[in-house]
């Protein structure tokens, strides 16, 4: 006994000095006083962590750990125990925090943890006393959303502070695969409501836009057939299961849909669907291909065919077991082809800018996902413990907003490419509409063209046909009576044949003079009015001047400069021609005045004046044999002009056109 008392009392020296230890280390960690006029308090700060190594201990030997600097303080504003990869790794932590309600009232409160896919959560409220008050169930992904304490997406443990007390409450915490972050917050439980009431109707408004928005694409899709809009629906129903996974609506709503792969793979499967919808859609709004910077084009096509390895990585196990060292190396494998699209994403910002491609375009897209994508990697940098786990990267209540600003300028983009694309077609039928116009009056001008070459054609055959054809019909007519009379007779009357063969050389002449008229006419495209004149007259003083005693004076007034057609010089000529014949044959006229006026602006007025006998007559009067009258009218119709003959001391044609 004697022997056995200094070992009883360096128990109990040890003892004292545990428990003075114990009281120095859990009175240095802070309390957090419970507020009585607010529904929401932030444990930031104020917590410490175990992490339990021989993954077996309970609550009871944690709280004698507790007692000691086993536990250490948690400096990041968010719990963050960084990515674990599988069983054999996963190990619980215990994450503590102290209370005390200083109201004079016992105060109900819940710890709302806002995360999705924890494996086993557990907590423990525990008095000054090291008593534990209340143990809440084990709860996890696994527990259906009704079957937990509250049927919630979230992770809700109600508790009591009593009144005046300090307590202390420890979280157990196992998860084995993904991003270890425990974003604890406590809400008082008469506002459960209406916080749950906020948090739907927040998320309620950001899935509706995000689907309306998506909605919208597909019918710009089915109206426009442009595949860009099939692929932004892409990114938007991307966006869509991205929060739908990690708010914690599959857990909630789609319960069975969680084991559709693996383990919890179905959670890595829409955030994997939404980097490489992202990819799709740069590769057609930023378009490289068919430039010198295609490579990326099919750069980008290959990081999209590596989105399949992902989808192995997945869903292995549904084919056969995997090994430790097989489960690690697919997981490595995914998480370095689950980020391989951004990296060709900002190779395409950057080479679209500096080569000049898209430079408008790039920068909206980079302003339009520089929030979210900041967050996201906010959060792998924090997860890796390369930066702080601040509460807008843990929170994605902070990443809609910067969705919905993505959406918004992307949106803007599309709608400026679509004006873009727009203003191109239009442009593009425009010229279409003004090459068809001009093939249209090209054509018609061809056929203009075409009609009047036929008309000249036909003109030059009837001026043929009237003139030169009538006398060469004379000839041949005449030639064949003279053969005919030699072939019945001798011939014995040559005066008279000498006289006829006279006759024939007379008309044989005149078709001879009348066939070159024709062939001056049709020379040339145009004459001058001077050089019209200059062939009137020089006409007149072969043919016509001092003919029966008939002197014809030519006159040519107005613009000397004026081209005439060669239609108009034959036809004008031809007037004055069958108009002095008229004279000669039947007006017994000794003087003629050819009188030609055109003005700047191709009026043209021709008179034919001679002092013999009047003639009168009008279009109704016109005998049928007066062909010669009937001829010139035709050609002044064909300069688009009017005919007549009048009476004024003889006779007038006139011509006005």
């Amino acid at each position: 006994m004697i022997r056995l008392r200094p070992l009883v009392l360096l128990l109990f020296i040890g003892s004292l000095l545990v428990l003075r230890v114990s009281a120095q280390s859990l009175g240095n960690q802070p309390v957090v006083v419970l507020p009585p006029d607010r529904d929401s308090q932030s444990l930031e700060g104020n917590m410490a962590f175990l992490e339990d190594s021989s993954r077996n201990r309970t609550i009871d030997d944690v709280i004698r750990l507790g007692n000691t600097p086993a536990f250490q303080p948690i400096t990041s504003p968010v719990p963050n125990f960084g990515i674990i990869t599988g069983l054999k790794t996963a190990t619980p932590h215990w994450l503590r925090f102290r209370l005390k309600n200083s109201d004079a009232r016992p105060q109900s409160w819940l710890a709302e943890i806002d995360f999705w896919c924890f494996d086993e959560l557990q907590l423990f409220v525990v008095d000054a006393q090291n008593r534990v008050l209340s143990t809440s169930p084990t709860i996890g992904w696994k527990t259906p959303a009704p079957q937990r304490i509250k049927n919630n997406r979230h992770f809700w443990f109600p508790f009591t502070a009593p009144v005046g007390q300090v307590i202390t409450v420890y979280l157990r915490v196992v998860k084995h695969r993904g991003t270890q972050i425990v974003p604890v917050e406590l809400v008082r439980a008469s506002a459960y409501e209406s916080v749950v009431q906020e948090s739907y109707l927040f998320w309620g408004g950001v899935l509706f836009t995000l689907l309306f928005m998506a909605v919208m694409s597909l019918i710009f899709f089915l109206t426009t057939l442009d595949h860009i809009y099939s692929r932004y629906v892409f990114c938007l129903l991307g966006l869509v299961g991205f929060f739908v996974i990690n708010d914690g609506f599959l857990n909630q709503f789609g319960f069975a849909a969680q084991f559709w792969m693996p383990r919890q793979n179905v959670y890595f499967l829409f955030p994997l669907v939404l980097f490489y919808s992202q990819l799709t859609f740069v590769r057609r709004f930023l378009s490289l291909w068919r430039t010198p910077s295609h490579h990326w084009h099919a750069i980008g096509t290959g990081v999209l065919w590596s989105g399949f390895l992902c989808l192995v990585a997945l869903t292995a196990e549904w084919f056969t077991p995997l090994t430790p060292t097989m489960e690690l190396v697919l997981i490595r494998l995914f998480a370095a082809l689950y980020w391989l699209p951004l990296p060709v994403i900002i190779a395409y910002i950057i080479v679209s800018i500096r080569r000049r491609y898209h430079v408008q375009e790039a920068w909206l897209y980079l302003v339009g996902i520089l929030p979210f994508y900041t967050l996201n990697l906010g959060l792998v940098f924090a997860n890796f413990g390369l930066l702080p786990t601040y509460r807008p990267v843990s929170c994605f209540a902070y990443y809609a907003p910067a969705a919905l600003f993505e959406v918004l300028a992307l949106m803007v983009g599309l709608a400026y490419r679509y004006k873009i694309d727009r203003d191109k077609t239009e442009r593009l039928i425009k010229e279409h509409t003004v090459n068809q116009q001009r093939m249209y009056e090209a054509d018609v001008q061809t056929l203009a063209l075409q009609n009047s070459l036929l008309v000249e054609k036909e003109r030059i055959a009837r001026d043929l046909h009237d003139n030169v054809g009538a006398h060469l019909a004379f000839v041949v007519t005449n030639l064949t009576h003279i053969s005919a009379q030699a072939e019945k007779k001798p011939i014995t009357d040559g005066q008279r044949l000498a006289s006829q063969l006279r006759t024939i050389v007379t008309h044989t002449r005149e078709a001879v003079k009348l066939l070159r008229e024709t062939i001056w006419a049709i020379h040339q495209e145009s004459f001058t009015v001077e050089e019209f004149a200059e062939r009137l007259n020089q006409y007149i003083n072969r043919y016509v001047h001092e003919t029966d005693g008939l002197h014809v004076d030519v006159q040519v007034s107005g613009s000397q400069s004026y081209k005439l057609s060669s239609s108009q010089v034959l036809n004008l000529f031809r007037i004055v021609q069958e108009a002095l014949n008229n004279v000669i044959k039947h007006a017994q006229a000794t003087q003629a005045i050819v009188q030609l006026f055109v003005e700047d602006d191709g009026h043209i007025n021709l008179r034919i004046h001679d002092n013999g006998q009047g003639f009168s007559w009008t279009d109704e009067a016109l005998a049928p044999h007066h062909y010669g009258l009937r001829n010139m009218e035709t050609r002044a119709q064909e300069l688009g002009g009017t005919f007549r003959i009048f009476e004024e001391e003889g006779t007038t044609v006139e011509v006005a056109v």
